[in-house]
């Protein structure tokens, strides 16, 4: 696989709740700081049932919400003050 393709897939379960990226430092034989590579913690997959959950909650008031919102305004369309 390419870099890209693999940065992608690793930014998916980042996004999804899977995995935690964390980047390192190390020190180089003169003492000076640099970047190291990324840590990859693995979460329970409880955390990402419970992310899933969550976004889907919200979508789900997200849409409830402007069909409120929609039958409001068709309310007051038919019958202008």
């Amino acid at each position: 696989m390419s870099a890209n393709t693999v940065r992608k897939y690793a930014a998916e379960l980042e996004e999804r709740g899977l995995v935690v990226t964390e980047p390192t430092s190390v020190m180089t034989k003169d003492g000076r700081k640099r970047n190291g590579s990324l840590r990859y913690t693995i979460l329970p997959i409880r955390n990402a049932v419970d992310l899933h959950n969550q976004r889907q909650l919200r979508q789900l008031e997200e849409t409830t919400e402007r069909m409120r919102v929609g039958k409001k305004l068709e309310a007051i369309k038919e019958h202008p003050a």
